[in-house]
């Protein structure tokens, strides 16, 4: 039977667990907010004719978290080119391979060899920069305003293109994520659909987990890309952006052979 003590102390025993309770579901509900506000859908914004930017913090539930940007080039607005390394040395930074530019959004673009040379395809404006094509890696192929990322095999004449980049792995094929093997690197990409090319630049981030966020629809918080393409990384990642709304600048560890650079406008 209870003592007079015992049923005094029920009811603050009850009121204690309610206010825990409540204390939990508080947490709970400001956890959720927290979690949901950094997974918003990205927000492009534009900063120049043809050109739109987002940047984006992507924290994926089993991997590491990884941050970048992201840029929209709309090719009936703005031009996409490939522009090689000039002067004496095979290699330059990003910097200054686009310096004669005014206005760009350029980033690293073709992996290189130990003498510093472009590996696969490279064509730009109709030249061809490089000609060891490599029929297993896949490739930014443009031609007018129509831009697909296809199998190098699938390139038979490389200048019926204004421009043709080669890189692996195909990160997004058709929506989907391919089997790819596990790497931890900066992280440099494309998509290209029709008109629309995304140009992207990210922190270390595990090749699958970005992969994911290339592919996920912009409703899931990914960039919706239906195919994509990986190109050099690690310390070759960099990126230069000199436009009158955004200026960025993000170096890397060494020159590289060539820049894909955006200007916005048509000439």
């Amino acid at each position: 039977m209870d003592t007079w003590s015992e049923r005094m102390m029920k009811p603050a025993t009850h009121r204690l667990v309610m206010r825990l309770h409540v204390l939990l579901v508080l947490v709970t509900v400001c956890s959720e907010v927290e979690i949901s506000a950094g997974q918003e859908a990205l927000r492009f914004l534009t900063v120049a004719p043809g050109i739109s930017h987002a940047t984006f913090d992507v924290r994926p539930p089993d991997g590491e978290p990884f941050s970048g940007h992201a840029f929209r080039v709309d090719l009936g607005e703005a031009e996409l080119r490939l522009v090689p390394a000039g002067g004496p040395s095979p290699r330059q930074p990003v910097a200054q391979i686009a310096s004669p530019f005014p206005a760009v959004v350029a980033v690293n673009a073709s992996f290189f060899d130990n003498d510093g040379r472009a590996m696969g395809l490279a064509v730009s404006e109709g030249r061809l920069l490089a000609t060891g094509k490599r029929a297993s890696w896949g490739a930014l192929a443009v031609s007018g305003t129509d831009a697909r990322i296809v199998l190098g095999s699938g390139i038979s004449d490389p200048l019926a293109h204004g421009l043709v980049v080669q890189g692996l792995p195909r990160l997004v094929i058709g929506g989907k994520v391919p089997g790819l093997k596990p790497q931890l690197a900066e992280r440099t990409a494309v998509c290209a659909a029709g008109s629309r090319v995304v140009v992207v630049v990210a922190s270390k981030a595990e090749s699958t987990a970005f992969a994911r966020f290339l592919a996920e629809p912009p409703e899931k918080t990914g960039l919706g890309c239906s195919d994509a393409l990986n190109l050099d990384g690690g310390p070759s990642t960099q990126l230069v952006v000199r436009l009158p709304a955004l200026t960025l600048s993000l170096p890397g560890g060494w020159g590289v052979p060539n820049a894909l650079v955006a200007t916005p406008g048509k000439r």
